[in-house]
């Protein structure tokens, strides 16, 4: 009966970590080949960023973060950060009725090192990007149906940060 429980056990344990090995987070960081001064993204498709096909390695840091740029100041904004961040991360997701007006605004967008691009996806296709830029703004108005509006990180070796206060729609 001992016998038989530890072998129970021992499949048991094989089985959970053959699982973690194939079902974690198998990701690798994707070498930036394009030059420094090119962000473009080479490896990762706009139809997995459509999908959210693809995991993520390397963290992405949110922090609350107040900024005065003279004309505008930001007391409740998030800042989005990462040293090193691979594959995709969903910064914003929800759903949005037809008429509404979708917003995105960005400051101190800069991308250090490695491939980035931010996608806006409405249901199941890319309706624009947002570029680097000290007050970077993405701004669709009168949706044409309702559904849902996502604002997703693309990175391969991805060193960026990027503060926001609206992430937001309007009717």
């Amino acid at each position: 009966m001992l016998k038989k429980l530890a072998s129970i056990v021992f499949v048991i344990v094989f089985v959970v970590v053959f699982a973690v090995m194939i079902l974690g987070n198998s990701v690798e960081h994707i070498e930036d080949l394009n030059g420094a001064d090119n962000y473009a993204l080479q490896t990762i498709s706009e139809q997995a960023v459509i999908d959210m096909s693809m995991g993520s390695r390397g963290g992405i840091s949110e922090s609350k973060k107040g900024i005065d740029l003279g004309v505008v100041s930001i007391n409740d904004g998030i800042k989005y950060s990462s040293k090193k961040f691979t594959g995709l991360y969903e910064v914003y997701n929800a759903y949005v009725f037809k008429g509404s007006d979708i917003v995105f605004d960005l400051m101190n967008f800069e991308i250090h090192s490695g491939n980035l691009q931010i996608y806006v996806v409405f249901e199941d296709r890319i309706i624009g990007t947002i570029k680097p830029d000290a007050m970077a703004c993405f701004e669709y108005n009168d949706i044409e149906q309702s559904g849902n509006v996502r604002c997703v990180i693309a990175g391969e070796s991805a060193s960026f940060e990027f503060i926001t206060n609206d992430f937001n729609t309007e009717i």
